[in-house]
């Protein structure tokens, strides 16, 4: 598995492929998730108590295209090529239906945004264009664009919603390049003024819709602007992830070490690392009900986790197989 990086040609986004039900108001009633709907939040039913969810059997965790913590429940959500895992209380669970596969998927205080493209014997058009959730996959609202475009890179912020979308083909409304909407129903296209000429990710702010951070193999760019204009941010290294935690970036260098940096300072700090071999690391997440827990995933397909902030990590999947016992 390789970091994907595509390149921008004057303000056209051209991409590498990297490659790899229904209404909202649907609901399978012997597999419904949700207890109570209140203030506009799902309330479900534990894990353990789920008709979609079952302990995971010893299977490899591969083909990850993203991680996070949806809907503030501490459980960490890894959504692979064949439908989404969660980690909870130190077990892994695995979806037993809804297996769809889930590109650009980003989490967020309700639940989750992604594309990508539908499981085996699921009524959703392929590709599935974007999509949301807020009962773990149960139920699947459409956002738009369904059979039309699968969004591999795709930017949600955590508690604003607003979505940065790259577009490699033309759809309905969209030319080739980046979009903004603020309700995925009016889109603009974003310029991404200042930015290299090649770039790896895409990231926005958890509340602050206009600010944004792109990746590249030349650093870490930064706009506060909705990309209107950029600037490095990093020293002029590599940089193959990241995530915001607050008002400050987490992001992932080469050799493949953790940086922290402070947005009103500036300021930046390494954290420890594992004493492992790491391979690149191609998505971080950081839990938004403690910023001290921080898990990666690199390209061999290995997961690491902190819980304060690298003075000591833990290793959940090792190439592919979980080091976590069953419950």
């Amino acid at each position: 598995m390789k970091t994907k990086w595509f390149p921008l040609i004057g303000t056209t986004i051209l991409l590498i492929s990297a490659g790899c039900q229904n209404d909202e108001e649907t609901k399978t009633e012997e597999n419904t998730e949700v207890v109570q709907v209140e203030e506009g939040e799902a309330k479900l039913v534990s894990l353990k108590e789920s008709n979609l969810y079952g302990e995971l059997q010893d299977k490899k965790i591969e083909h990850v295209h993203g991680i996070g913590y949806p809907g503030n429940r501490n459980e960490l959500l890894i959504a692979t090529h064949n439908g989404p895992l969660i980690n909870y209380e130190d077990t892994w669970y695995e979806a037993k239906e809804n297996k769809n596969d889930y590109m650009g998927f980003n989490a967020v205080s309700d639940g989750f945004y992604s594309s990508g493209h539908p499981g085996v014997g699921s009524d959703l058009l392929n590709p599935m264009g974007l999509i949301k959730s807020t009962d773990r996959g149960n139920t699947i609202e459409e956002l738009g664009f369904q059979g039309e475009s699968d969004f591999h890179y795709l930017t949600v912020g955590y508690e604003s919603h607003a979505i940065y979308a790259v577009n490699q083909e033309k759809n309905s409304e969209m030319d080739i390049g980046v979009y903004f909407s603020e309700d995925a129903k009016e889109w603009e296209q974003v310029q991404l003024k200042g930015t290299p000429n090649q770039l790896s990710g895409i990231a926005t702010h958890p509340v602050e819709s206009n600010v944004l951070a792109i990746t590249s193999p030349t650093g870490l760019y930064f706009s506060s602007n909705k990309g209107s204009s950029f600037e490095r941010v990093s020293d002029e290294v590599a940089v193959s992830s990241v995530s915001f935690m607050g008002n400050q970036l987490v992001y992932a260098k080469e050799n493949n070490r953790l940086v922290i940096q402070d947005l009103s300072m500036g300021d930046e700090k390494e954290l420890p690392m594992p004493n492992d071999e790491i391979e690149m690391i191609d998505h971080i997440a950081v839990n938004p009900q403690n910023e001290k827990e921080i898990v990666f995933h690199t390209t061999n397909e290995s997961i690491y986790r902190t819980t304060n902030l690298g003075e000591e990590w833990e290793q959940l999947v090792k190439k592919g197989k979980s080091l976590i016992k069953r419950g």
